[in-house]
């Protein structure tokens, strides 16, 4: 008795590591694929003109566009400081000033691109089309916000099923 015991404990430590290894592979069995930024910027851009249901001339003005003007917001967080979330208690007044008048650079240079491409949407968009954009835009970095807060805490990205939680707003 106590021989089966420790077979059939021995077959539940097997597979629950066998479980733990499997977590680590996206639901087709293959490793999951990090997209490019090109493809990134593409499939945004595709659901923003399904989201704002463009016709065809619209969209054909709209793409270039709206690609440029993902390009140079993420060029744009690139620059973004690496000392968010430091210990500030850890840095001098010089570095903390310095960290601060970056921040500011960074948020006048994000003002500056929106309001470049509101004026350039303006020729073909309608006011509230372009308020959709910024809408979306907003919806979509909240919903990364709350991704990033739950692989960092440790949840991961996995919902029911092992499906990630995160999709752009329709």
């Amino acid at each position: 008795m106590k021989k089966y015991l420790f077979m059939v404990m021995i077959a539940v430590m097997m597979l629950s590591g066998s479980i733990t290894v499997n977590a680590q592979v996206a639901q087709n069995g293959k490793e999951r694929t990090h997209l490019t930024e090109e493809q990134i910027i593409q499939k945004r851009t595709e659901k923003m003109v399904q989201t704002l249901m463009l016709d065809d001339a619209t969209s054909a003005k709209f793409i270039p566009v709206y690609s440029q003007y993902l390009k140079e917001k993420m060029d744009c967080r690139v620059m973004k400081p690496k000392h968010m979330g430091m210990d500030i208690n850890a840095k001098t007044d010089a570095e903390i000033d310095q960290m601060i008048q970056d921040n500011f650079a960074q948020s006048h240079k994000i003002l500056d691109i929106r309001e470049k491409y509101y004026a350039k949407f303006h020729k073909f968009l309608t006011p509230k089309q372009i308020m959709k954009i910024y809408q979306v835009e907003k919806n979509d970095a909240g919903k990364m916000k709350i991704e990033m807060i739950k692989r960092q805490s440790g949840f991961g990205n996995k919902g029911v099923f092992g499906r990630p939680n995160f999709k752009f707003s329709d």
